[in-house]
C-alpha cells in the first residue's frame, strides 16, 4: 500500500527529544527522514551519558525510520551540501536555541529563498521571541513553567516526574503543525514556518485546567481532579497497586461500594451524594484504603470488573508487555539493524486502514547513510573521501 507521506522528504537538523520524535512520527507515516548529525559523534542523545556504542535505547526509540548523514554545518562545503538537499526537501525540523540557525545562514527567511515550498519547523523552549527566548529549554522547565508539574506533584513536597511529558507533547504538536502546513501547501503551493515550544505546547495540552482558571479563577492542583472525579489509587493486600476512575455515573460509585462489600457506604449520609463525597473525600479514602489492604490485587480487579467499575493495575514497564491486550495490539514491534541487531519499539499510536504506519528502518548508526545520500547528489567516492578528510562530513 502507498504510505500516507510517501514522497515527502524531511531534513531533521535536531537532537535530543523534541525534533527527533517529531521526525520519527513523520517517518512512521512514510516520509523519508534524513537526520543531519555533526561528525564524529552525532546526536548527543546517542550516548545518553553511558553508551559507548552511541546506540542507546532512548536514541533508538526516537530515531527509527531515518537515515543518518553527517555534516559539519560550520564548514562551507558541509553547509553547501545541506543547501542542495534543501532545494528538494519538503520539510526541515530544527530545535536549536532561537537565532542559532539564523547565525548559520539557515534560518527560515534564508531557506525560503532556496525553496518557497519548504515547511520549516522551529521547536524551542519558550518561543522564538520574548524575555525567555535565550533560556535553556528542557522538558522539566516546560512542565514547570506551563503549570503542568503542579498538577502532577504535591507542590508542598514537590517531586520531579519520571517521564519527559513536555518534550513528547511538543513533538506531537510539531508534527501536527507540519502536517497542517503540508496540506495547506497543496492549496497554495507555498510552504511556511511552523513554530512551537515546550511552554506553548505544554500549556495548550493542559488547556482545560488553564481555562478553568481563566474563566472563574480556580487554581487546580494534583488533588483537584482526583477528588472531584474521583480517582483513587490503593495498595492491595499483596503490596500491588491499582487505580480506580469513577467518573460521573452513580453506578460506578455504587459498584465500588458493592465490590468492597460495603454497600452501607451507598446510603451513608457522609457519602450518599457526589457533592458529599467531594467534601468528605479524605475520610472516604481512609475507609477504602483499609478495605483494599485486606485482599490481593487480582481479587480486587476481578471484583471491580464484575461491578463494571473502571479500574486497572498500576503496571511497571516490564508488566505492560505481559498484558494480553497489549499483546493483542501487536506491541512491541521488532526491526533489525544489519549491524546492531534487533530493535524493539512500541510502534505507532495510530492505525490507518489504508496507509498504515510502518516501522521499516531501525535507528541508524552515526553517518550510516552518508555515502548513499551524497551519492544521490552525484558526489563521487573520491569527493566524499576528500570531504571526510577535511571534516566537512
Amino acid at each position: 500500500m502507498t504510505k500516507a507521506l510517501e514522497g515527502i522528504t524531511v531534513l531533521e537538523v535536531a537532537s535530543y527529544v523534541t525534533g527527533p520524535y517529531a521526525g520519527a512520527l513523520l517517518g512512521d507515516l512514510g516520509a523519508e527522514v534524513i537526520k543531519i548529525e555533526s561528525p564524529p559523534h552525532g546526536d548527543p542523545h546517542r550516548g545518553h551519558g553511558r553508551d559507548e556504542a552511541l546506540y542507546h535505547p532512548n536514541f533508538r526509540a526516537l530515531n527509527r525510520n531515518k537515515k543518518s548523514l553527517t555534516l559539519n554545518l560550520r564548514d562551507p562545503e558541509g553547509k553547501h551540501i545541506l543547501m542542495r538537499l534543501i532545494r528538494k526537501a519538503d520539510v526541515l525540523i530544527e530545535n536549536f536555541r532561537p537565532g542559532a540557525m539564523d547565525r548559520l545562514g539557515l534560518g527560515y527567511n534564508d531557506l525560503r529563498q532556496l525553496n518557497p515550498r519548504l515547511v520549516y519547523c522551529s521547536i524551542s523552549g519558550y518561543g522564538q521571541s520574548g524575555p525567555y527566548r535565550d533560556k535553556p529549554g528542557y522538558d522539566t522547565m516546560g512542565q514547570a513553567f506551563s503549570g503542568m508539574l503542579s498538577l502532577l506533584t504535591d507542590v508542598s513536597d514537590p517531586k520531579p516526574v519520571g517521564v519527559s511529558v513536555s518534550d513528547h507533547v511538543t513533538a506531537v504538536f510539531a508534527a501536527y503543525g507540519i502536517l497542517a502546513a503540508l496540506l495547506a501547501r497543496e492549496r497554495t503551493g507555498q510552504g511556511q514556518q511552523v513554530e512551537t515550544s515546550l511552554l506553548q505546547a505544554t500549556t495548550s495540552f493542559i488547556e482545560s485546567y488553564a481555562t478553568s482558571y481563566l474563566s472563574d479563577g480556580e487554581v487546580a492542583s494534583r488533588e483537584s481532579r482526583t477528588r472531584t472525579v474521583p480517582i483513587w489509587s490503593f495498595v492491595c493486600g499483596d503490596g500491588q497497586p491499582l487505580v480506580i476512575h469513577l467518573s460521573a455515573p452513580p453506578k460506578f460509585w455504587e459498584g465500588l461500594a458493592k465490590a468492597v462489600e460495603r454497600p452501607d457506604l451507598i446510603t451513608d449520609p457522609r457519602f450518599k451524594e457526589r457533592r458529599l463525597r467531594w467534601e468528605n473525600h479524605a475520610e472516604l479514602t481512609r475507609i477504602l484504603e483499609q478495605e483494599f489492604r485486606k485482599k490481593p490485587r487480582d481479587y480486587w480487579l476481578k471484583a471491580l470488573e464484575e461491578q463494571d467499575v473502571p479500574s486497572a493495575p498500576i503496571y511497571t514497564i516490564d508488566q505492560v508487555f505481559q498484558d494480553p491486550q497489549v499483546k493483542h495490539l501487536g506491541i512491541p514491534v521488532e526491526v533489525k539493524h544489519p549491524k546492531m541487531g534487533p530493535n524493539r519499539f512500541v510502534g505507532s499510536a495510530v492505525n490507518l486502514s489504508g496507509t498504515p504506519a510502518v516501522m521499516a528502518l531501525a535507528a541508524p548508526m552515526v553517518g550510516e547513510h552518508t555515502e548513499e545520500i551524497l551519492g544521490s547528489l552525484d558526489c563521487t567516492p573520491e569527493a566524499i573521501k576528500a570531504l571526510r578528510a577535511k571534516g566537512a562530513v
